[in-house]
């Protein structure tokens, strides 16, 4: 269960359903969100320390602390139970209690609407509608509250909810509301930039798990 939830919404931050509300895009949050993507853009690399929350009316809550770091379309994911990395052709799960990997490509994933974390700081850049909602507090930080929706009507996700702080321009918290009933919301504790990280952080190294079985999907 939490793993398929984590390929949903790691594999960005987390595509949303299409609400069918008639909005065109909104000057004020376009505005607001170009921003976000220029500074975003600028980083060579960032690592983010993140607050995960996973619930929902037929489940028990699931909370806990996770990493990800990121370089142009690579990245690597570090969770609790499972580490996912990703080198840009190839994305592997390692379930860690399980001593087992999952190993796919990452054109796959997309084809089934799935988005990266590389994406998930810019993801309204491309086939979304954005609405501003209003200036808000988050955390006692001064934040816009912008909710976003996908144009694709098949899409598994029904919104994402971002607060983005003013100042810093930065997306601190994202809520993303799944058609299934499913919430996850992502909350930004710590976000470093332009730190070095060898194209080694984002492959799984076999030879280091030898008792690891590794399964192709």
């Amino acid at each position: 269960m939490k793993m398929i939830n984590m390929k949903k919404g790691i594999g960005i931050l987390m595509a949303v359903l299409f609400v069918g509300m008639t909005f065109g895009q909104d000057v004020k949050a376009k505005a607001i969100l170009d921003k976000v993507s220029a500074k975003t853009k600028a980083y060579k690399t960032i690592a983010i320390d993140f607050d995960l929350t996973i619930s929902g009316v037929d489940m028990e809550t699931i909370t806990e602390k996770g990493k990800v770091s990121l370089a142009g379309d690579k990245y690597k994911v570090e969770l609790e139970d499972q580490d996912i990395y990703c080198d840009a052709v190839t994305l592997t799960t390692h379930l860690k209690a399980d001593e087992e990997c999952y190993t796919s490509l990452v054109e796959d994933n997309e084809e089934e609407g799935l988005v990266s974390p590389t994406d998930i700081l810019t993801i309204w850049e491309d086939g979304y509608k954005y609405k501003y909602i209003k200036e808000t507090t988050f955390k006692g930080i001064a934040v816009h509250h912008i909710n976003i929706f996908p144009k694709d009507p098949n899409s598994k996700y029904f919104a994402i909810i971002l607060k983005i702080d003013m100042a810093k321009n930065e997306v601190v918290t994202a809520l993303i509301k799944g058609k299934d009933g499913i919430n996850m919301r992502y909350t930004v504790t710590k976000l470093e930039h332009d730190m070095d990280l060898p194209a080694s952080t984002f492959v799984f190294d076999r030879a280091k798990h030898p008792n690891v079985e590794c399964y192709d999907e």
